[in-house]
């Protein structure tokens, strides 16, 4: 069976798969020997994939017992062409993405929107070419700047969330959550009608912890795959195979 690993920015998604088939699947605040330790007792773990998004992790240290383990790094062999210009630059994150919609989605056009820390958007043709994309602050980054850069105005959060199908705010707290739930989703969607133009028929797939919030906000249909990395970096594990 295969152990995958996922550390974001603010969390740690683990995951077991048989095959292609999701088992189980968990998440850490914070990742240790002892988490994996507790999965290996569980399931008879033979290789395992861990994708970092800018934290150094020792796999040695955390993935002992585990005989054979990959880091997902440039040098590994994918699935997919990777077009960007800086590989050595792109996020984990954004790459395991990009398989995970192959995967869903093969021999076709699919823009992955990751709605996390950061919004990425991650466009994948029909070739199997990744292109690369677009990053944005995600919305609790642009609630933390409106009141980090003010002096009065307050911090908000996805808790805070109400009905946004009004345009207009009849206090500080709508006029902030309108202004920065609807302008993502204006955002999003220029970014859509303008792949779709340059590139034609296109599957739109959101994954991440705020896709929920605008999966039904935007005016152009799409897929939602919270497991969207975890299946991209099962899809990589078993090619390095």
């Amino acid at each position: 069976m295969n152990l995958i690993i996922d550390i974001g920015n603010t969390r740690t998604k683990v995951a077991v798969f048989d095959g292609d088939t999701l088992m189980e699947q968990w998440v850490y605040e914070r990742i240790t020997p002892e988490c994996i330790s507790s999965i290996t007792k569980m399931y008879s773990i033979s290789k395992a994939i861990v994708s970092s998004v800018g934290k150094d992790v020792d796999c040695k240290n955390l993935l002992s017992g585990i005989p054979r383990y990959f880091e997902l790094s440039s040098q590994l062999k994918l699935p997919i062409t990777n077009m960007y210009k800086t590989p050595n630059t792109l996020g984990a994150d954004r790459l395991a993405g990009a398989v995970g919609a192959t995967v869903l989605f093969p021999d076709e056009n699919n823009l992955v929107i990751d709605m996390g820390t950061c919004i990425t958007l991650d466009f994948v043709n029909k070739d199997g070419e990744y292109k690369g994309g677009a990053i944005l602050p995600g919305i609790s980054m642009k609630f933390k700047a409106l009141h980090t850069f003010t002096n009065k105005l307050p911090l908000l959060s996805t808790e805070n969330l109400v009905d946004t199908a009004n345009i207009i705010g009849n206090d500080t707290q709508s006029s902030i959550i309108l202004g920065v739930i609807n302008a993502t989703c204006y955002e999003l969607e220029g970014f859509v009608d303008r792949y779709i133009d340059t590139f034609g028929p296109i599957n739109i797939i959101f994954t991440g912890g705020d896709a929920i919030y605008f999966e039904k906000r935007v005016k152009f249909p799409n897929f939602v795959n919270s497991n969207l990395l975890l299946i991209g970096l099962n899809k990589i594990l078993n090619y390095n195979e």
